[in-house]
């Protein structure tokens, strides 16, 4: 244990400036090889200024901390994940909003089918796209199994994450409207029916944060 704290000293500089802890914050909740938008980043982030955002993701990329994807999103060096995501000690796969609203209101829609979803075809699709208010933040996407982000461009509390599998597509929702959920469903119904698969829905589970 010894030998990885001093791994994880060298691995973060203590000149790392307040973002850029932050934003290597902010990537280790995710998976390997989740790729942030720019401005999913600034959304995440409060808003930061542009141009600080963009010296901040520099400075990492100089450090081999963080890389720029294919797609133009930026993600965790995939050398330095682990010790990264230990350093912050983030062990949940999903980032835990119920810190943000103490009635925070969560929600769960599944769908289902007797044929596969065409996962990567539903992750490119629907991957930068905005709808209404919310804002997308970023996806991953890694053998068969994928997850989005959207996030309301004004409340912070209102989050969409899609988790999408070959059998199954699960939408948590948190402080979402249902008038919301329900068109974010009817983009991905819609979807699916270009490639003649008609889905099932589950009950929409409702639950209330402490």
């Amino acid at each position: 244990m010894e030998t990885l704290n001093q791994e994880e000293d060298e691995l973060i500089p203590e000149y790392l400036s307040r973002l850029e802890k932050d934003v290597l914050s902010e990537l280790s909740l995710r998976e390997k090889n989740y790729s942030f938008r720019f401005n999913g980043l600034r959304r995440i982030l409060k808003d930061v200024h542009q141009q600080k955002l963009s010296r901040a993701l520099e400075r990492l990329q100089e450090d081999q901390l963080i890389e720029r994807y294919p797609d133009g999103g930026y993600g965790l060096d995939s050398n330095s994940y682990e010790l990264i995501r230990d350093y912050y000690n983030k062990q949940q796969m999903f980032l835990d909003y119920s810190n943000l609203n103490s009635s925070n209101k969560q929600e769960l829609t599944v769908f289902s089918t007797d044929r596969d979803f065409p996962v990567k075809s539903i992750i490119n699709k629907l991957a930068g796209k905005y709808f209404g208010d919310f804002r997308f933040i970023g996806h991953y996407y890694s053998n068969g199994k994928g997850r989005l982000e959207w996030i309301h461009a004004e409340d912070r509390s209102k989050i969409l994450i899609s988790s999408i599998t070959a059998s199954k597509i699960e939408i948590m929702a948190f402080n979402v409207s249902k008038a919301a959920i329900n068109k974010f469903l009817h983009i991905i119904q819609e979807f699916l029916l270009d490639y003649q698969i008609l889905v099932n829905f589950s009950d929409t589970a409702t639950s209330m944060a402490n």
